[in-house]
């Protein structure tokens, strides 16, 4: 009976041996490596993704909805006639330093964003005009935080969800300064292990998260510019996911039978600038003329291969719903001949600067770029493209010299607002308005909108914004582009809309 039991038990663990084992971590690959995790000095999405991960904010979205919940406050209320919003914060909330989350911690995160004179503040914080309605933050008592704001405001719950308003430990903020943004220290359900620049950034579960903790041990998170060399390391096995996926590859993948396909709804756009302090593009019928030459569903086609929906604003659709008609853009080549005939210009020759990485909006960024090429040259005009990476393009677009240009954005929060204000406002001009457009109605009707809590004056409001860009086009959308992922056979993933959530993802048995 002895030997019996032996040998049930060796082959037990030999059967146990056998059983393929679940990877304690996940290879998430993206386009490229972070520039900061500073949520205050964020200003790109490939930041965001893993900042969303290691820090938290007060309000935040659910599950596969847009609809907001509380994060790190379990409630709030207006008072004052809306100028007062007071959080009721959640208790026994640690960071990731063992330190304890209470209403000093939101003072201090958020007296960063808004006083520019805070010893702490970092030298740019790319997001900060989205918070400049909030004139002061107090704790009253360890669980409660006040917010005092300038005006009424419509919005300010969704601007209090951004990856920038994620609240950070002010003692880690202290102790390493200008490292800081390399030694992040936040609440959420991970944290950093591990930084090599341009190889890897690790994440490892926080074990004190007070909230569910992740499926996933760590997340390996590296970048791979080439949307093909990644799909060719999913493929062999060597990465789990890839954030990045060229649309091209999405039916090969169908047809893997060791990887799978997710989509999600896009709350995103890709769209074409135009320097309105530089000629021609400051001439409103050159505008009219490029927008009247470009036809954009045969780039749905050619560049998105059908996975993307033709722009009639630059506010998707999932996000503007019924608020205003939005007609499509008029495809006219004959037209777009005569308004160009109004514009004196000294040459033919144009120029377009495009960025050579993959971004949500536009995976195939040259190949974009060389549609509108081909596009404007059926009514006369030669453009000269011109391709930067990530850390020259975000610059470039800043230039006060710079012509036209390809770019796009991702929701940060779903409202009109997150696009009218950052892209389109004169506040932001020379920032993420690239287009320097600085229009009074425009920028009137965009900022009585954001104090304007009356859902229908809110919407005559945004009506009347919308109007005045689409007349006087400093962009023109092109696509709304479906957000796309790949993954690992075993992988499971709850796409988001809005965030990355590698918490979400886990291993099949």
């Amino acid at each position: 009976m002895k030997r019996l039991a032996v040998l049930i038990l060796a082959l037990t663990l030999g059967g146990a041996a056998c059983k393929p084992s679940v990877p304690d971590s996940l290879i998430w690959a993206r386009s490229d490596d972070s520039g900061t995790l500073d949520p205050a000095e964020i200003e790109w999405g490939e930041d965001a993704k893993v900042s969303q991960n290691i820090f938290e904010p007060l309000v935040t979205f659910r599950t596969d909805s847009s609809e907001l919940e509380g994060r790190l406050a379990k409630s709030w209320a207006f008072s004052d006639g809306g100028r007062t919003l007071t959080f009721q914060l959640r208790e026994g909330v640690k960071f990731h330093d063992g330190t304890t989350f209470d209403a000093e911690d939101v003072v201090f995160t958020f007296q960063r964003l808004i006083d520019d004179k805070h010893p702490n503040r970092p030298k740019a914080v790319p997001y900060g005009p989205n918070f400049a309605a909030i004139a002061s933050v107090k704790a009253d008592g360890p669980s409660k935080a006040v917010f005092t704001l300038r005006e009424p405001s419509g919005v300010i719950l969704y601007i209090l969800s951004l990856f920038g308003a994620g609240i950070v430990s002010p003692e880690a903020v202290k102790k390493h300064g200008e490292q800081w943004a390399t030694n992040p220290v936040g609440t959420g359900p991970y944290k950093l292990a591990r930084w090599d620049r341009k190889v890897k950034i690790v994440l490892e579960r926080f074990d004190g998260y007070w909230g569910a903790k992740p499926p996933v041990s760590k997340v390996v998170i590296v970048p791979v510019q080439s949307p093909q060399t990644a799909i060719q390391r999913l493929k062999q096995g060597e990465v789990h996911v890839v954030d990045h996926p060229t649309l091209a590859d999405i039916k090969p993948l169908l047809s893997d039978a060791a990887t799978h396909v997710d989509t999600e709804t896009s709350l995103n756009v890709c769209y074409l600038g135009f320097n309105l302090r530089k000629a021609p593009y400051d001439d409103l019928n050159f505008r009219r003329a490029v927008s009247l030459a470009l036809d954009r569903k045969s780039l749905n086609e050619l560049a998105y291969y059908g996975l993307a929906e033709p722009s009639s604003n630059i506010v998707p659709p999932a996000i503007w719903r019924n608020l205003a008609p939005t007609p499509e853009y008029e495809h006219d080549i004959e037209k777009a001949k005569e308004a160009l005939k109004l514009v004196k210009l000294e040459s033919n020759k144009v120029e377009l600067i495009h960025m050579t990485y993959a971004r949500p909006y536009v995976p195939e960024p040259a190949r974009v770029a060389e549609w509108v090429k081909d596009q404007l040259r059926k009514i006369g005009l030669e453009v000269k493209l011109t391709g930067f990476d990530k850390a020259a393009y975000t610059q470039k677009t800043k230039e006060p010299s710079h012509p036209m240009y390809l770019l796009g954005w991702n929701a940060d929060y779903p409202h009109p607002d997150n696009f009218f204000y950052p892209l389109l406002h004169g506040d932001n001009a020379g920032d993420l308005n690239g287009s320097f457009f600085n229009d009074p109605e425009f920028n009137e009707s965009v900022k009585k909108a954001q104090s304007e809590p009356d859902p229908d004056r809110q919407k005559a409001l945004y009506t009347k914004a919308y109007a005045r860009y689409r007349h006087q086009l400093p962009t023109v959308p092109l696509v709304h582009a479906r957000q796309v992922i790949a993954l690992a056979k075993k992988v499971s993933y709850n796409m988001h809309p809005i965030e990355y959530r590698f918490y979400d993802a886990e291993f099949n048995e």
